[in-house]
């Protein structure tokens, strides 16, 4: 038998200790409730974002929440239902905007956003920053838009809805960017704003807008004619038909 002996230097061993320990660390979930007893680390979501690190998660469960979060780190921040009750809200209280995304790579999924202020900027779900994915969300009641991009490159929004705010959604200064699926109504000013050129469809599916009445002859559910988004050059091609 032949035997083979392997040294391993000190550093080397150290380094691969250190690196098995980041893989096992990973991401990390911050989980938020409203109440003391829901068994969460933390009752207020800013703390929550506060503490976290670049691809972390912070899951918020069902409740409500009073103030303005302001995400300044890439992470997700996510709701979720939890014991039969609806997705969780962020009630700005008539003051600034219910979430600001002032950090690239942000994922806000699945949150309520109400009662923003309307000053200029205010919304509630406001993005400041690129490559951000706004998906999921219901934006009622603000009193500025439901979602702004304000200056925003590269970001996604999808399958949001941004229902009697003043405007549904808004883009300002902002280009690059991908909006499906979303359904915009009932907003007493407009449904969609964009003064830049951003794309609205996919090629196969666009959004739906409450104030756009259209026709559908072959009932494919997409709209016969484009979409002319208010503000700039911008079009929808494949309305979706209410």
């Amino acid at each position: 038998m032949i035997k083979i002996n392997v040294k391993i230097s000190p550093i080397l061993a150290l380094l691969v200790v250190l690196g098995a320990a980041g893989m096992a660390e990973g991401a990390a979930t911050l989980r938020v409730c409203d109440c003391r007893a829901c068994g969460c680390q933390y009752l207020s979501i800013q703390e929550a974002i506060d503490m976290a690190t670049p691809g972390d998660t912070v899951l918020v469960r069902s409740g409500s929440f009073i103030g303005n979060i302001n995400v300044t780190k890439p992470i997700i921040l996510k709701g979720e239902k939890w014991k039969g009750r609806d997705l969780p809200i962020i009630n700005a209280d008539g003051n600034g905007s219910c979430i600001t995304v002032s950090a690239d790579g942000v994922r806000v999924e699945s949150i309520r956003v109400t009662d923003s202020g309307n000053e200029s900027g205010d919304a509630g779900i406001r993005v400041l920053s690129n490559n951000a994915t706004i998906i999921n969300n219901v934006a009622t009641g603000n009193r500025g838009a439901g979602i702004i991009l304000e200056g925003s490159r590269n970001s996604e929004v999808f399958a949001n809805v941004a229902a009697e705010n003043a405007v549904g959604v808004l883009l300002y200064n902002s280009a690059d960017n991908l909006l499906t699926n979303n359904r915009l109504f009932n907003n007493t000013v407009l449904d969609a704003f964009d003064d830049g050129k951003n794309r609205w469809d996919d090629g196969t599916v666009g959004n739906y807008y409450g104030s756009f009445n259209c026709t559908d002859e072959d009932g494919d559910e997409i709209c016969d004619s484009v979409y002319e988004i208010p503000g700039g050059s911008s079009i929808d091609a494949q309305t979706i038909v209410g």
